[in-house]
């Protein structure tokens, strides 16, 4: 199992419960090719730096999990047909990433941030 970071931008203009929809089928094209979903955090509707599909704003969210070494190309094809990803990025991360990511994680339970 492969350590993955996948960042997701979905339309602005769908409600919260098309947005939650979305989020359980990505999780669930996940769990279909074994991976393991690590975190997962919404990052909200942020302005882009130039119109995607006809769009000045997405939604992003942003997912950390392991699975095998095949899953981004499987990945890659279930999120081309869907209509509500405007754009998707899926890379391995580094070992370097994970500790930082766990140090992150474990000052926002302290209720440290920065």
């Amino acid at each position: 199992m492969k350590p993955f970071e996948m960042l997701v931008m979905i339309k602005p203009a769908i409600g919260d419960e098309d947005l939650t929809a979305c989020r359980g089928r990505l999780e669930g094209w996940l769990g279909e090719y074994g991976a393991s979903v690590e975190e997962v955090v919404d990052l909200g509707e942020l302005p882009l730096a130039y119109p995607v599909k006809k769009n000045s704003r997405g939604h992003f969210l942003l997912f950390w999990f392991e699975g095998p070494g095949e899953l981004p190309q499987a990945m890659a094809q279930r999120i081309r047909v869907d209509e509500e990803i405007l754009r998707y990025l899926l890379v391995q991360r580094h070992s370097a990433a994970i500790k930082t990511i766990r140090r992150s994680s474990e000052e926002r339970e302290d209720g440290k941030r920065g």
